[in-house]
């Protein structure tokens, strides 16, 4: 090949040769610049469906643009030959760096810190590696770093081959598949190991795999064949004593974050790990495992030594002065929970905050159980001077611990009471009558307590005894929910959390004054916020601690917030009130201790979307790498499916079915429900960027970055559901707090609205039929949900076709079979529509098959395909409970917490 031509590139040098093809340097006669060229196996490029599927890809890769990715130039073909024009990086692989050892720190943080920014850049646009490895990351002279072939391992067959471990096979024939294994086995996470479909969180796994290379100058996971490799990633762990000790706790922190086995445990976003990473060698280093003891008698030692050298040059001990001993460095370390025993646990997860510290930090108590299950649950206390929790007698069932400003009391909740127990020992006493567990506790300097409820506000009692009474209450049509307040120094005013949306990570921390019920918003997006002495608000982010600087005495924040500890437990995706309040299991003492629960937020909820015919037989869509589907519609003509994700930004996609390509709609902002245009070239959604969703709609085939355009405003929450067959009117639900949910009309000729069905109880789900004539939608006049047909023409209270319950009907195409779910979401239940006029006549409703559907209320979570012979739905994979069985303990962390989050005052 060398001095031929491949079209206008003269192939000038041969650089390298593997299962992806053989790679040579060549010049690009037309632009005189020097490029790669990756010549494709031929068994490859003559398979005219791989190639297909390749060139697809090869496009989508090509979209990437930034300084730390490779770029693709081209796809070319030559005299039959296929190739692809690369972007030619000058230096050496990191693979070839690390054959001379680990790398010092400040190199190895600066070069994961630009493997982090590229793989961001490629995880926006929903792209993700799987084959990440050294050998894939360029290092050049000037020390930019450049990450290849993103990507492309998709395209290719896995080598049969014997391979060494650290090359071993990178592709397969059928990579999205169940059951293959893919990626380089050495930095494999392990799903990839189990064969089980991936996403963005294998990309982390590798470059946990790569940074720990970095720093210790060895693969993490280790064996002599590809088997004894990956039983390491499934089973084994890391030597975290071959991390130097020079290494920041942060740092470690990160790694520990990176290379959690449990994906929904792991690091969820690599811009997390570049923000970690930014800057850290100002970071404190921590010994590795040295124990507080061993450092105290290190630093009485060096005192002795620097005492006998003052003695030996005459100094007079009368007049010799200490300087001022320096800040105790902080030191990590875990409490096992009694064995046998988890924090107490919904079905899921802790969904409250069953950790409480006293105020000097010496005494832990917590609410435990030997399965997380309330009703086996107690308190039990533990002084962290000791390795024996006890249980508290006559706490059977408690939740949610905390302690009084002073620590003489923990107060806690107990079988419909919320009740105290002296610190000191006896038996427990009532405070008051309280029915639901608290969303959040505070005890105020005044003697009273502030609790938040999963009836949406705060309230408050005295905490001598009493009855609760109502502090705030929502403003429904902004908010659902009021929680986890924070009394602030001196007891005037309080911290707390909003929830704006009914669905949906966003909240909002404000401050509270409850004397005039004033109320300031100090952080968005952000919940469970608590005040720490060193002049900090401390508070939960996307299962993320952070810090702000604050001042106490104008209760103004200053500054910008930072990162504290990645990867912490929090209640965060849940559907109820209750379980997505926010609340993170942590809790500071005034002292400076922090004991927290490792995590994520929870639960981690998987969706999986599949094809189910008719007979109930399945197909799972695999095209898709999003694991959190929760609406999805698909267009009038079959061809495109509409969906929104979770994310920070819930966002709207459409995928082609046809060439398995994604688009993002939206960009930032919140999407709920949506439907498409009967012309298919726009889609209707419910957005918002704050306060309450209304209804917006935005042409396919626009950009990302345009804004949507609002069509249908309200104070309430609005929510979509279908336009009628010529696109004339626009049906949607909305959630008034006074008469529930109503179904509304939109015209778009005269961009008016106007009730169609709003009597005082629900009514939602709207569905039209094929000829505009006939409405089947849902109500619960009779206390459950069934369904009901009415006329469009004459739109009035319906004739319920179901008896046994029913939600989220559609039509079949023709009109003449009704669908719907039972009302356990697990069952898609058929009525036939025997006549509808003069009168309405159904036959028997029977079941279709059965499926565990992700069922959401007043969400479709399904629909049908043109020819009415499949269903696309979304389904939900088991979660396993979220169980915590150990905390990390952090003591004097109030010096990483200033070093982290300067408030600038000294």
């Amino acid at each position: 090949m060398i001095g031929t031509s491949l079209s206008h590139y003269r192939i000038t040098e041969k650089l390298g040769q593997g299962g992806m093809g053989e790679v040579y340097r060549a010049e690009d006669t037309n632009l005189s610049r020097q490029v790669a060229i990756k010549v494709l196996p031929d068994e490859f490029a003559h398979d005219a469906e791989r190639l297909a599927r390749f060139e697809r890809e090869a496009k989508l890769l090509a979209s990437l643009n930034h300084p730390n990715i490779a770029s693709i130039h081209g796809l070319e073909e030559h005299e039959g030959q296929r190739f692809l024009v690369l972007e030619l990086v000058e230096g050496q692989t990191l693979a070839e760096r690390l054959k001379k050892g680990r790398i010092p720190l400040d190199e190895t943080l600066d070069i994961c810190r630009q493997i982090a920014e590229g793989l961001e850049a490629a995880h926006e646009k929903g792209i993700i590696h799987r084959d990440l490895k050294p050998a894939n990351v360029k290092v050049t002279p000037e020390g930019k770093v450049k990450i290849l072939d993103f990507g492309l391992a998709k395209a290719f067959y896995e080598q049969a081959a014997p391979v060494d471990p650290s090359r071993s096979p990178t592709i397969t024939e059928q990579m999205t598949a169940p059951g293959v294994i893919l990626g380089t086995a050495a930095y494999m996470s392990p799903e990839q190991a189990r064969g089980r479909p991936v996403d963005k969180r294998a990309d982390i796994w590798a470059f946990g795999c790569i940074l720990y290379e970095c720093l210790t100058g060895n693969r993490p996971f280790q064996g002599d064949t590809v088997t004894e490799t990956l039983a390491s990633i499934l089973k084994g762990e890391p030597d975290w004593q071959a991390i130097p000790g020079t290494t920041p706790l942060s740092v470690r922190e990160l790694l520990r974050r990176c290379l959690e086995k449990d994906s929904r445990e792991r690091l969820h976003d690599i811009a997390d790990a570049r923000i970690e990473i930014t800057g850290p060698m100002s970071h404190a280093a921590v010994p590795g495992g040295a124990p507080a003891g061993a450092m105290r008698r290190g630093y009485m030692i060096a005192a002795i030594v620097i005492a006998l050298a003052l003695a030996a040059t005459g100094a007079s001990f009368v007049t010799w002065r200490l300087k001022p001993t320096p800040a105790q460095p902080c030191v990590s370390s875990v409490i096992d929970l009694p064995a046998g025993m988890q924090l107490t646990r919904e079905k899921i997860g802790p969904a409250y905050t069953e950790v409480a510290l006293s105020p000097d930090g010496k005494i832990l108590v917590f609410s435990a159980s030997p399965n997380g299950s309330q009703e086996k649950a107690m308190l039990y206390l533990r002084p962290l001077g000791t390795f024996d929790a006890k249980p508290i007698d006559g706490t059977e069932g408690a939740r949610t611990p905390f302690f009084s400003p002073d620590g003489q009391w923990v107060g806690f909740w107990q079988n419909g009471k919320l009740r105290k127990w002296s610190s000191g020992g006896g038996i427990p006493a009532d405070i008051c009558e309280c029915d639901g567990i608290p969303l959040g506790t505070t005890w105020g300097p005044n003697g009273t307590i502030v609790i938040g409820t999963d009836g949406g506000g705060l309230e408050i009692v005295d905490s001598r005894g009493g009855k609760l009474t109502p502090l705030t209450m929502p403003e429904r049509a902004k908010e659902t929910l009021h929680v986890l307040p924070w009394f602030l120094p001196g007891g005037k005013a309080l911290l707390f959390t909003t929830k704006p949306f009914a669905f949906g990570p966003r909240s909002r921390i404000e401050i509270l004054w409850p004397d005039t019920n004033r109320r300031q918003e100090l952080i968005e997006n952000g919940a469970d916020a608590r005040y720490v002495p060193t002049g900090h608000i401390v508070y939960m982010s996307e299962a993320n601690l952070m810090a702000v600087p604050f001042d106490a005495g104008t209760l103004q924040k200053h500054g910008e917030a930072k990162t504290l500890v990645l990867g912490l437990a929090q209640a965060l995706n849940a559907l109820n009130s209750s379980q997505n309040s926010g609340a993170g299991q942590f809790v500071v003492s005034p002292s400076g201790t922090l004991i927290y629960a490792s995590g994520s937020t929870f639960p981690d909820v998987e969706t999986h979307l599949t094809w189910v015919d008719r007979r109930g037989n399945r197909e799972l869509l695999t095209q898709l790498d999003k694991k959190w589907i929760v609406s999805l519609r698909l267009s009038p003509d079959g061809r495109y499916l509409a969906y929104r994700t979770k994310g920070r930004f819930s966002e709207l996609w459409v995928h082609d079915l046809t060439l398995g390509t994604a688009r993002r709609i939206t960009r930032d902002g919140q999407v709920f429900h949506l439907c498409w245009t009967p012309d298919g070239t726009r889609l209707t959604f419910a957005y918002s960027k704050a306060g309450n969703p209304n209804i917006f709609w935005k042409p396919v085939e626009s950009s990302s970055a345009a804004e949507p355009e609002p069509l249908v405003a309200s104070a309430y929450n609005l929510q979509p559901s279908c336009w009628t067959p010529k696109g004339d009117m626009l049906l949607f639900v909305e959630s008034n707090p006074k008469s529930s949910h109503d179904i509304w009309v939109y015209r778009k000729d005269s961009r008016e609205k106007a009730p169609l069905l709003n009597a005082d109880y629900d009514e939602d789900y709207p569905a039209i039929s094929s000829d505009g004539r006939w409405l089947a939608y849902c109500s619960d006049e009779t206390r459950r949900s069934e369904v009901y047909i009415t006329s469009m023409s004459k739109p009035s209270k319906g004739v319920s076709i179901t008896s046994d319950g029913g939600i989220a009907p559609i039509w079949a195409p023709g009109d003449h079979t009704l669908y719907y779910w039972n009302l356990e979401w697990t069952k898609l239940m058929a009525i036939e529509v025997l006549a509808l006029e003069p009168e309405i006549k159904v036959g028997k409703p029977h079941e279709m098959f059965t499926f565990p559907t992700f069922g959401i209320t007043w969400v479709r979570s399904y629909d049908i395909s043109r020819d009415g012979s499949r269903f696309l739905i979304i389904g939900r994979s088991e979660s396993k409970p979220f169980e915590v069985t150990r905390l990390n303990l952090v003591q004097n962390w109030f010096e990483e917490l200033k070093r982290l989050c300067p408030t600038g005052k000294k």
